[in-house]
């Protein structure tokens, strides 16, 4: 432990200058946390961070975290869908109207109109030789049978626009991603995720503690998501890694310590990075892990900088 400011404000400064897409924390150790966090994402290093008795700075750290995770995932990970097929529905962003793929061609895909339940016209329009540029630029493919409001789309794509201060440039739209993020974490943190509705995210529950074993998702009309939250790190093997889906981060908050020694070996086979924040006054540490523990004395030197 140091317990000299100079120390403190040289790594203040350090990092003031580290981007963040949001800047409502708080306490200034949690914002200088984050940014250790950031900054070890970036170089796809692993970090340990602990804190003793401050549960609610862990939690907004996390809450944070998760915006900048999913961030990272919609501007640096979008990727295409790999086909679409007869029977796929689909929402045009243009005119807000739903088709259904009927039939594929050599120069492209027949969609024909679903008409809504208010509709009365007896000849639905049909688009012929769509192309698949086309569709990835202008519809969305919908993957319930009650389709989606356009504010939930809209809502989703402007969020993203919005912190990240710029527009989408990618030539299509993001709806498809080729990683994504894991956190393990009670569900009362994805309780407390407000955000979580603007962000394709789904929520596995643990059979064995909760009474509902069904996946929550919480933009159920898209096909794909960003961001997993589940609190044991079993379902995120099972359900998740197993299954062949691409992790770049996994991110632990104050529980499964007792599954970290697994978490590096699958790290090596899987190649997804760890995080860890927890709330312990003597943490477990790993060798290959640096851990940052902050103590309450330190903390309060930092804060009053």
């Amino acid at each position: 432990m140091i317990l000299n400011s100079t120390y403190y404000q040289t790594l203040l400064d350090q990092y003031q200058s580290y981007p963040t897409v949001l800047s409502d924390l708080d306490e200034q150790i949690a914002r200088l946390s984050l940014k250790m966090i950031l900054n070890n994402c970036r170089q796809e290093d692993p970090i340990h961070i602990n804190f003793q008795s401050r549960s609610q700075t862990i939690m907004e750290i996390c809450r944070h975290l998760f915006v900048e995770l999913a961030s990272d995932i919609y501007i640096n990970y979008p990727d295409l869908p790999s086909d679409y097929q007869i029977g796929d529905k689909l929402k045009r962003i243009r005119d807000k109207k739903y088709y259904e793929a009927i039939g594929i061609k050599e120069k492209g895909y027949i969609l024909k109109e679903l008409l809504r339940r208010n509709q009365r016209n007896p000849s639905p329009s049909t688009l012929p030789n769509v192309s698949y540029e086309s569709l990835c630029k202008g519809f969305v493919k919908i993957s319930t049978e009650t389709g989606v409001r356009n504010t939930t789309i809209k809502n989703y794509f402007n969020f993203f626009e919005d912190i990240n201060k710029q527009e989408d440039e990618v030539g299509f739209l993001k709806i498809y991603f080729e990683r994504k993020c894991v956190f393990i974490a009670r569900k009362s943190f994805w309780d407390s995720l407000t955000v979580k509705t603007k962000i394709p995210s789904v929520y596995l529950p643990n059979p064995r503690e909760e009474s509902d074993h069904n996946e929550i998702r919480t933009i159920p009309a898209l096909p794909d998501c960003i961001m997993y939250v589940t609190p044991k790190y079993e379902q995120c093997y099972q359900q998740i890694l197993q299954q062949k889906k691409k992790i770049k981060t996994i991110v632990f908050i104050d529980t499964e310590e007792d599954k970290i020694q697994q978490v590096l070996q699958d790290k090596n086979r899987f190649g997804f990075n760890i995080i860890i924040l927890s709330n312990s006054t003597i943490p477990i540490k790993h060798n290959s892990i640096p851990c940052w523990n902050w103590f309450n004395e330190e903390i309060e030197i930092v804060n009053a900088l």
